[in-house]
């Protein structure tokens, strides 16, 4: 949709329902957001008309300047004529956040209807009703949340599109601990003309973003199709992550409640997902793992088999546990690939390594010989990817060692993904690996998960021959 752009980039604003009695009433909070922190000309609308913040507040919408976005945050009956003055006015863009739509039942459904008819008549872009708004780092923010309790993250290459608002400002707190950037975040809510699958279109088409993440709890009657039809057709550019809420009984009855959206057959649609190369993530921990591991730069694995290297036993048999659980595979070496990794090592600790797979090079070795027995690991045909279970408290393991076997990665064309405790006295190493392109995960689990991505996201690219 056209206007799309217009709504997470616009020029200047508007927000409809301002308090001058409440300064801290969603429709203030954003006005000072949008005015204040975004640096946007916004203008302040409520027919009582008075001051906000040292500003004129308009009676009318039609009074004031010209407008590329309005933001609603008014009583449900209110919407549809102020929706409708935004039309006449030639307003493209338009946030609903009032809630008392169709979640409520007939006769906020009825209220629901009239709006889209409304939105379609004027040709506007609305995006709501039930939702928290909109987030575009360093341009854009509309959630009527007060900025000091929520995270934002830093200006990054993931999409995320939410049907709950909850569940996205909790991402947006992960993602910033994480330090995995986004390019926006959009809160769909009741999606009463805007919906999912349109979203997933205009991300698709932007060179900033690299990975789209949606939560959805269901789809309109024949909105699934076109969502995997979609995803289809942007998937082998950008991966799609769902995380796919209304399972149980109870889950589809809260759907129902929160968003009035049909949960539908869960089965069925992690089955469409996969045949139409959506990556089905079952919980938030896969939705972070997926997430980090395609921020980075594209990277595929035309395999299922994976080089361990660590310098703990219990962490590879930790990580070969988990790979089994995602189908991934820790293929034995051969004895002369043995032999070859071992002939590498530093002579004083080769004879006490372990080279099956998982290597265990034990707490004596150092960068030198990651480096080295990584080389010669990546140099071997029956490898896809490599993961490295680093624990920077061994002695040998200097700060340095993220840059170094980065350094290395970069000579072969395979996944290479890390672990690192995400604690702050690791942090040069982390950001040496993740500067030069490795994602480190901050639990064995999560690495896996990792690669876990990355190889579902190239067998689809394999089936439909991408790759």
């Amino acid at each position: 949709m056209s206007n799309l752009e217009t709504m997470l980039n616009p020029k200047s604003t508007a927000v409809l329902g301002v308090s001058t009695t409440n300064p801290f009433s969603p429709g203030n909070v954003i006005f000072r957001k949008l005015a204040f922190e975004n640096g946007l000309p916004t203008y302040p609308v409520n027919p009582k008309g008075g001051k906000v913040e040292g500003r004129d507040v308009y009676k009318n919408i039609a009074d004031t300047p010209e407008v590329d976005l309005a933001v609603i945050s008014i009583p449900a009956k209110y919407v549809p004529s102020a929706l409708q003055e935004c039309g006449e006015k030639g307003i493209k863009a338009v946030i609903v956040v009032s809630g008392g739509f169709s979640e409520t039942g007939e006769t906020g459904e009825t209220l629901q209807h009239e709006i889209v008819k409304i939105a379609q008549e004027y040709d506007i872009t609305m995006v709501g009703p039930n939702c928290i708004g909109v987030f575009v780092p360093n341009k854009l923010d509309t959630f009527f949340l007060p900025s000091e309790r929520v995270a934002r993250p830093r200006e990054g290459s993931v999409a995320i599109v939410s049907q709950s608002g909850g569940w996205l400002i909790e991402r947006l707190e992960e993602f910033a601990h994480r330090d995995v950037g986004i390019a926006a975040a959009v809160s769909i809510g009741n999606a009463a003309q805007t919906n999912v699958t349109e979203l997933v279109a205009h991300f698709g088409t932007k060179p900033r973003v690299s990975t789209i993440l949606a939560y959805l709890e269901g789809f309109s009657p024949n909105g699934g199709r076109e969502f995997v039809r979609k995803c289809k057709e942007v998937s082998p550019e950008k991966p799609v992550i769902v995380l796919k809420g209304g399972d149980s009984d109870a889950g589809q009855r809260a759907t129902q409640s929160h968003t009035s959206s049909l949960a539908g057959n869960n089965r069925i649609a992690i089955s469409a997902f996969k045949q139409y190369g959506v990556i089905d993530a079952v919980d938030e921990d896969e939705v972070m793992a997926y997430s980090k591991a395609f921020s980075f730069e594209p990277s595929y694995m035309k395999g299922p088999r994976v080089g361990v290297l660590s310098v703990s036993g219990g962490h590879g048999v930790i990580a070969s546990d988990e790979a089994e659980h995602y189908g991934l595979e820790f293929p034995r070496f051969n004895e002369e690939h043995q032999d070859a990794m071992r002939e590498v090592m530093t002579d004083a600790y080769r004879d006490i390594s372990s080279f099956n797979n998982p290597c265990d090079l034990t707490g004596s070795a150092s960068d030198i010989d990651y480096e080295r027995v990584l080389d010669v690991m990546l140099g071997i045909d029956y490898i896809d990817a490599a993961l490295l279970l680093l624990l920077p408290y061994a002695p040998g393991i200097s700060l340095q060692i993220g840059a170094r076997v980065a350094n290395v990665a970069k000579k072969h064309e395979k996944t290479v993904v890390a672990y690192v405790p995400n604690l702050e006295k690791y942090e040069v190493i982390i950001r040496g690996f993740e500067l030069n392109g490795i994602p480190c995960g901050d639990t064995i689990e999560e690495s896996v998960q990792m690669l876990d991505g990355i190889r579902q996201h190239s067998k689809f690219l394999q089936r439909i021959g991408k790759l």
